[in-house]
């Protein structure tokens, strides 16, 4: 309990770093805005096209909630979830008439899909690679979501891990977080195991916009992230 209890405590330290409302994001927020977003944002047009108005959509690990206004803007209905107590302060302070924020993990998930009803959409961005029973956290979300619906995350690209040296910590603005390193095999396995089919995978190249605002100290030849992305079958 008390190690579940720190985890709750880093990424409340770390909300203002989180924060994407200032004038000055965060590099480590600004690289997934500039690099992730967009790719993801991509594949939710061309698998929802013709059902926008029906997009009933879940961020999960959503911190202050930024991308759950990029989902609101497909006149979707919106739910974001973390853990971080104030980084869902802060998202309800500037979205919270818009979107629907939750504090907790995923066990949460289902019991609010059963009485609100299932999602059709699931993004996550940043969020797998620090829960360590990354299994039982898919499960809660493979339940919370409709048969036909997709899952779309980014996590670390592992090769990338690998050119950094990092094997099962990691720095985020000073803060040492646990990580867990999984290849897209170990994520085919943990979905397939649930009824999914694999619909995406891609290594996006660092975005120019923000390398032309933002330095990067270590190579862009290896993509920093892996996009995968999983569709729910009846």
């Amino acid at each position: 309990m008390q190690a579940k209890m720190k985890t709750f405590e880093d990424w409340d330290e770390l909300s203002e770093e989180f924060n994407t409302y200032k004038e000055k994001i965060f590099q480590g927020a600004a690289d997934n805005i500039y690099t992730v977003w967009p790719i993801i944002l991509h594949y939710i047009n061309l698998n929802f096209r013709e059902n926008k108005n029906n997009l009933r959509a879940l961020d999960y690990g959503c911190g202050t909630g930024m991308f759950c206004k990029e989902l609101k803007s497909l006149k979707s209905d919106v739910y974001g979830i973390d853990i971080s107590q104030k980084m869902i302060k802060i998202a309800k302070k500037h979205l919270g008439k818009e979107i629907k924020f939750l504090v907790g993990d995923s066990s949460k998930l289902p019991q609010i899909a059963k009485k609100e009803g299932k999602f059709n959409l699931i993004t996550s961005i940043m969020v797998f690679q620090f829960i360590s029973d990354i299994e039982k956290c898919v499960r809660h979300l493979s339940d919370s979501l409709s048969y036909n619906g997709h899952i779309i995350f980014a996590v670390h690209n592992p090769k990338k891990l690998d050119e950094r040296n990092v094997k099962d910590r990691t720095s985020i603005a000073g803060k040492t977080l646990r990580i867990y390193r999984r290849t897209s095999a170990d994520y085919d396995k943990i979905f397939t195991n649930l009824g999914f089919v694999k619909t995406f995978e891609k290594y996006p190249k660092t975005s120019r916009k923000f390398l032309k605002i933002y330095e990067q100290k270590d190579s862009i030849e290896i993509p920093k992230y892996m996009i995968l992305a999983y569709k729910k079958k009846p």
